[in-house]
């Protein structure tokens, strides 16, 4: 038809190529930022008396509240520092989690600082509920520690929910409190952690730590 303007067809956008997400870095513990050296522990000969649930500490020695290879962590108050009457135990434990802590982040030195919660009191004996949180049905002869698994963000705290914990520094710590001699190792029932099944179980309220029991 003469005359008849047409109107131009209309554009057709083209796909374009996906924009990739900028990379996330993965967290990173700079070992700058750790203390220089553990403070000193005061060591003498100790005694656990009795069993984990139902004993008490003779002459315990004192956990640091922080050294170059751990923190300690508050499961009441949700701090670090813990509080100094909550971190006591053999010579014995203090040496092995020290001596573990140690190696792990030899292998891992990018890894965050191991944290570590409760021991015993300073002479053991019960340290349930009146104590603060949950309480604990053991730890009284102080041969029992609660460890923290690392954290994915590489935050020094508690993972409050299983999806936080780095699972793969976890194991590697479980395989070391194994290797090292560890009578059970108590793991969360939502972490998919492994080891010899006469040590290590999973047990209710621990996907936020291990619990570390020497023999």
């Amino acid at each position: 038809m003469a005359g008849l303007l047409l109107a131009p067809p209309a554009a057709v956008a083209m796909p374009r190529d996906p924009v990739p997400a900028p990379a996330v870095p993965i967290p990173r513990f700079d070992p700058a930022d750790a203390p220089p050296r553990t403070p000193a522990v005061h060591w003498r000969a100790s005694r656990a008396v009795g069993s984990p649930a139902a004993g008490h500490l003779v002459n315990g020695v004192q956990l640091p509240d922080e050294g170059r290879d751990f923190f300690t962590w508050d499961p009441v108050n949700l701090m670090s520092p813990n509080r100094e009457w909550r971190r006591w135990g053999t010579a014995r434990l203090i040496r092995k989690l020290l001596d573990v802590v140690s190696a792990y982040r030899a292998a891992n030195p990018w890894a965050p600082r191991v944290g570590i919660g409760d021991l015993s009191r300073p002479h053991g004996g019960p340290f349930g509920r009146e104590y603060g949180g949950l309480g604990h049905a053991s730890h009284q002869n102080g041969l029992d520690a609660d460890v923290y698994y690392p954290r994915l963000d590489a935050r020094e705290e508690e993972a409050t929910r299983p999806a936080l914990v780095d699972q793969e520094l976890a194991q590697d710590l479980v395989d070391r409190f194994v290797a090292a001699g560890a009578r059970y190792v108590f793991t969360g029932e939502h972490l998919s952690l492994r080891g010899p099944r006469r040590i290590v179980a999973t047990l209710a309220y621990h996907d936020d730590h291990m619990h570390v029991r020497l023999r």
